[in-house]
């Protein structure tokens, strides 16, 4: 029986939240980091311009809170365009890991039905996936025991002395 690739729905995008959520986790805190640091430099930069002017030009108060003003509005804009950033990041991580971790189940089904002397299953992966080359090596192996065993599944169980959870520390 050939299982058909798992189709595409907003809720299977998060297929190992803490794998995920740590990637996710990682790049927002660089991108933040990257932005209080950028505004900072930006900010003090522009403010130090305002007060040379102001100290060189000797302008009236008017003038120094107009540039005040300006300050204000690019600083605005700077925050805009960090949290334009984060949100980017945070989709790319959950759409790439989605890529590569999707494979990873579909692997982990195809080694449980090995374990368990079923030597009909195959591993097919959406188009876009990661690891197409492992997953037909993998077919291949598989149709090489079934070869082997002459399509015999019920005599042939290889129940590993291993737990997932073992490999997976």
């Amino acid at each position: 029986m050939e299982e058909k690739p798992i189709k595409r729905k907003l809720s299977n995008f998060l297929i190992r939240p803490l794998v995920q959520t740590k990637l996710g986790i990682y790049c927002i805190t660089v991108s933040l980091a990257f932005g209080v640091f950028l505004s900072f430099v930006i900010y003090v930069n522009m403010a130090r311009f305002i007060d040379y002017t102001m100290h060189l030009t000797r302008a009236e108060a008017t003038i120094e809170s107009m540039l005040r003003q300006n300050l204000a509005s690019i600083q605005f804009f700077i925050y805009l365009i960090v949290a334009c950033y984060v949100a980017s990041m945070v989709v790319l991580s959950i759409w790439y890991t989605h890529r590569l971790v999707g494979p990873i189940v579909a692997f982990e089904k195809h080694i449980d039905a090995l374990q368990n002397g079923d030597f009909t299953h195959r591993t097919y992966l959406r188009k876009g996936d990661t690891f197409h080359d492992t997953a037909e090596l993998l077919n291949q192996a598989t149709e090489s025991l079934e070869e082997r065993f002459n399509g015999s599944t019920a005599s042939v169980p290889l129940k590993s002395t291993f737990k997932r959870a073992d490999l997976v520390k």
